[in-house]
């Protein structure tokens, strides 16, 4: 096995060397540019039924990457970080339920570790098998991420205490996905998360966006949310916003888009196709089979900016434009059926985005 310091050591190489590969400008640069998104199998100790795996997989919720598809993808992922000329990239493992197949993370982590200069790696759990798992089989997960779904706090605390004591991870993230349960208890989730030294990611429930009466209390409860972080920061907790909603990036200020979807976003199924994101699991554009992987991964469909010939002037105007990027083709696609057009979430994003940009202000002035 190797120690936490071997990889540790990798990964500040690969972060210093000046080899010409694409990377964040700044404070940006250890952002990654280029995202393997892992989806081995839909088999899950859980059936949340806000789930996007659960309700675009169908019939095919169980399905388990086989044999001669995984072989091909251990040897896929190198041959993609070769030419895909981006400096910092990360592997992620979704499902379905990541821990049940740990030996298959082992795998693809001993492969990144020989042939690349090395990649962040991160998991995507609900910590039901934290008790069980094989800890050995995770030796390079850099960052883990527990949803809370519906278990208590007190539960939660305790299954990210074993992680903590028992893997080699560096930054541990709590993820809820604000249905009713989970909105009504957001501020507690958070008390918990900043007091304990955790990160923080909501999302919305996408199945539930078009439902103006949930998005005005969405709306209402972001509002109570910022005040909370406010009051967390004056305190002088280190509070992210990084992610912290629905994949924003509120710092960022430059003009080219930080969104990679249909750009330099691999999300592999389990029968090996290959889709531009992370939510749709129906939109496939090529497999790790095809020749010419890269091409596989281009989809203008999905880009996620503000330079969209379909996006409307007023979007360009916006002083959120940089973060919100005229809005998550995804998500635009599933509730109105086509990417053009503003933010499913515009009135939402101008006012928050800058209550978000105004609590790193204020932890930078702070500091």
């Amino acid at each position: 096995m190797r120690s936490p310091t071997e990889h540790a050591k990798q990964l500040k190489a690969m972060y210093s060397k000046e080899d010409g590969r694409l990377k964040g400008e700044g404070t940006w640069g250890k952002l990654p540019f280029f995202w393997f998104l892992l989806f081995l199998s839909y088999k899950c100790t859980r059936r949340c039924n806000y789930c996007y795996a659960l309700n675009q997989a169908g019939d095919n919720d169980e399905m388990e990457m086989d044999e001669n598809t995984f072989s091909r993808l251990v040897e896929w992922i190198p041959e993609v970080w070769k030419i895909n000329n981006v400096k910092v990239n990360t592997i992620g493992f979704l499902g379905g339920e990541p821990l049940l197949r740990t030996d298959r993370i082992k795998k693809i982590m001993d492969t990144v570790y020989k042939n690349t200069d090395g990649m962040q790696g991160n998991l995507y759990t609900n910590g039901d098998l934290i008790d069980s798992v094989n800890w050995d089989d995770l030796e390079d997960i850099q960052w883990m991420t527990t949803s809370i779904t519906d278990i208590t706090t007190k539960e939660l605390s305790r299954r990210m205490k074993i992680i903590s004591e028992r893997s080699n991870v560096i930054g541990q993230t709590i993820a809820a996905t604000l249905d009713d349960h989970n909105l009504a208890r957001v501020l507690d989730i958070t008390r918990f998360g900043i007091e304990n030294g955790y990160r923080l990611r909501y999302q919305k429930d996408i199945y539930r966006g078009i439902d103006a009466e949930y998005k005005k209390r969405l709306l209402q409860k972001y509002h109570e949310l910022c005040d909370l972080l406010e009051n967390y920061t004056i305190k002088g907790y280190d509070v992210q916003t990084t992610f912290l909603l629905d994949t924003l990036i509120p710092l960022w200020d430059h003009e080219s888009s930080p969104y990679i979807c249909g750009k330099r976003l691999a999300t592999v199924f389990p029968d090996g196709s290959i889709g531009p994101c992370i939510r749709d699991h129906s939109f496939k554009t090529g497999t790790i089979f095809d020749a010419n992987p890269l091409s596989a991964i281009q989809c203008d469909t999905f880009h996620y900016e503000v330079t969209r010939p379909d996006i409307p002037d007023e979007c360009r105007k916006c002083e959120s434009k940089t973060t919100c990027q005229g809005g998550c083709p995804h998500d635009k696609l599933l509730m109105t059926g086509t990417t053009s057009g503003k933010s499913v979430a515009c009135d939402i994003h101008k006012e928050i985005i800058p209550r978000l940009r105004h609590l790193d202000g204020l932890k930078r002035l702070i500091c």
